[in-house]
């Protein structure tokens, strides 16, 4: 990819469960679209972790292979470069943005910005992400909320593979709805 390739950069807690599960998912995504889009992950914990074998797992049996994934922390450097940024949780919207306060507008957790994209116009993905998360509050970003994808870190196959199965649909749909096609 050349340096004009879309950016995305999807965070979680520790980069070794959610966020390396939805760069996978996006990746596959914007391959079989044929879309000019370099996906990548970061989170707050680790720098060079694995994913969780359950993880690596639950993503070979969808055909997509994680095993050499490695954890990195999250900088301001890296929000910067990114055109989009998702997060699992609201908790992680607001750190975000306190690392990069300029880079708000282009911050979201991936069901918020799911959500929202439903029924936005916009000639490119940048104006359709800048209309879905215009409208977001201060509220939104309080509490829990519907629009978090939890922690499956420690927990059962079953409550992972749960986990992949709805960042499937977020991934998918965030796709869908960012590079909507024109008509």
């Amino acid at each position: 990819m050349d340096g004009n390739s879309f950016r995305i950069l999807v965070i979680c807690t520790a980069n070794i469960c959610r966020s390396p599960m939805t760069e996978a998912l996006l990746r596959s995504a914007v391959e079989k679209r044929g879309l000019d889009v370099l996906v990548e992950s970061a989170g707050f914990l680790f720098q060079d972790k694995e994913a969780t074998p359950v993880v690596v797992d639950i993503m070979g049996e969808r055909g997509l292979d994680i095993s050499s994934h490695r954890s990195r922390k999250v900088t301001a450097e890296i929000i910067n470069t990114a055109d989009l940024v998702v997060a699992m949780e609201r908790r992680h919207v607001r750190d975000l943005t306190l690392l990069a306060d300029d880079a708000v507008s282009r911050i979201d957790t991936i069901g918020g910005l799911v959500a929202r994209l439903h029924g936005v116009d916009g000639e490119s993905p940048a104006q359709r992400i800048s209309a879905a998360i215009a409208p977001r509050v201060a509220g939104d970003m309080l509490g829990r909320g519907a629009d978090e994808v939890d922690d499956p870190f420690g927990k059962s196959k079953r409550v992972n593979r749960a986990t992949a199965d709805r960042l499937t649909e977020l991934s998918q749909a965030l796709i869908d709805g960012v590079f909507a096609p024109k008509v």
